[in-house]
Order: C-alpha cells, then structure tokens, then sequence
C-alpha cells in the first residue's frame, strides 16, 4: 500500500473526544458519503483546491502561483516526523484530559504498519487515542489496534441496507457486523450518528438505528451530528465531485431525535461534538 496521506493537522480541537485534542485527518474512504463535509478526504492521492478569486493577475501561473489559487491538498509524514508535531501538543492533552484522534477520511484503510507504528508510539508516551471510523475495514485491523485506542468513534450511518448503499456506496453488512465484534471484544465506543433529512432522519430509519444500538453495542456515549452544507463548498473547488444537497436539521429537529434517544434508555446523548 502507499505511503498514507493526511490532508489535515487540526489542533486545539475540543471535538472528536474527550479534553483538548489534535486531529489527524488521512486522505482515502471507502465510503462515498453524499452529505460528506470532508470531500477532499475521500480519494487517496494528492489533490488541488482550486481558489480563482484569490487571482492577482500576475501572469505568473507557469512559474508557480504566488497568491495561492491552487492549493495542494494532502502529503505524506513520516511517523516520527507525525509523531513529533503531535507531541508539541502534550502539555494540552495531559492539562485536559484530551488526546490524538485519528480521522480522515478513514483511518481504518491506511497502510496497517503506519497505523500500528504510530498508535504503538502514542502509547508508550501515555497518549490516549481516539479512533473515527466508518467501520468499513477488515475486522482483523480493528483487532490489531483495540488495545491501543482509548475510543473508537464509530459512525452508524442507516440500518436499511438499500438506503446505506443508495447514499454511500457500500453495503452496511461489514459495519454493523464491526460494530458488533468490536462492542464483544470490550472496547469503548461511542456512536456517532449523522442526521441528514430525507436520508436517516426519519423516525422509522432512527428507530432503527436505535434498535441496532440498544441489541447489539455497549455505546458510552451518542453523538447526534446534524448536517451542515459547509462541504459543498470545498467540493466546487475539487475538480470532479458532486455530492448532494439537503435540508439542514433544525434545532428543534436535533432536540427530538435526541429525546427519542434518550426515552429508549440512553443517557449519555449528545448533539454535535
């Protein structure tokens, strides 16, 4: 496999887990999403965003932009080059409780020896890591790096199996089965859940998705991620991709699904984060 790719270093965060936190965001999915806010995450190789009204009209375009019109998304770390730009941060981690999470994208389909070189790094330093997948990744990948992940976000996008493959690409059948193995296999989860209207945000879909959860995973926590239209901007800018446009959740919608949550038992619910 290629040298992974991440397009993104986002520092300070206070989503994506718990405290203060780094975010690494890897290039490549196996998903394509048709709400996805990251749509320059889904392919694995190097791409441009594409700014014209950053144009000067310096004619300079063959020697190379100096006002930045073209922006190339995604360049690979070495780990111990990864490794040492995380580490600038561990006085926010240990002061807060926070960590790395790894995203993307999806980290789960990186090169396995970077990913395991790298959390085995974390590790030994007592960097807690968090994990945000998809779950659409062999199941032995999962088992490699369980003991070595603090949390594993793990995201349920729809229970239909028509519905999940109509709007992302793939079938379910392997995520719903990961989430299983890994809930049996003790690690700590908590589910994260889109909610995009006229795909799962109806009440049967959701009352599905609560199904699911409540037969077949221990989630300490959910998150309820409204969708937001900031990802279509970024697309325009990428040569070639499409996704589709929605109706954003209203507050009033988000507080509903989440009282439903919370009347099926859950009590850690919830919205954004």
């Amino acid at each position: 496999m290629a040298h992974p790719l991440i397009f993104n270093i986002q520092k300070f965060s206070i989503h994506d887990g718990a405290g203060i936190r780094t975010t690494v965001f890897f290039k490549g999915c196996p998903l394509r999403c048709a709400w996805c806010h990251n749509p320059e995450s889904q392919s694995f190789e190097a791409e441009r965003l594409h700014y014209p009204e950053r144009c000067i009209g310096c004619g300079q375009c063959a020697r190379g932009c100096p006002a930045g019109v073209y922006e190339t998304v995604g360049r690979f770390y070495p780990v111990d080059e990864l490794f040492a730009v995380l580490m600038r941060d561990r006085i926010f981690f240990d002061g807060s409780g926070g960590g790395v999470t790894l995203s993307g994208g999806e980290p789960m389909v990186q090169d396995e020896a970077y990913l395991l070189a790298l959390l085995e790094c974390l590790a030994r330093h007592g960097v807690r890591v968090a994990v945000d997948t998809c779950g659409h990744a062999p199941y032995a990948r999962f088992q490699a790096i369980v003991g070595l992940v603090d949390t594993f976000l793990y995201d349920i996008k729809a229970i239909d199996p028509k519905l999940h493959e109509r709007y992302t690409g793939v079938s379910n059948d392997l995520i719903l089965d990961n989430a299983r193995r890994l809930s049996k296999d003790g690690a700590r989860i908590h589910v994260r859940v889109p909610i995009v209207p006229g795909v799962n945000a109806s009440g049967a879909e959701m009352a599905r998705i609560v199904h699911f959860i409540q037969q077949n995973v221990h989630a300490e926590q959910v998150n309820l991620m409204p969708y937001h239209r900031l990802g279509q901007d970024k697309g325009a800018r990428l040569s070639g991709w499409q996704g589709t446009l929605f109706d954003e959740p209203t507050p009033d919608d988000m507080e509903a699904i989440a009282s439903a949550w919370r009347e099926a038992g859950f009590e850690n619910v919830q919205i954004g984060g």
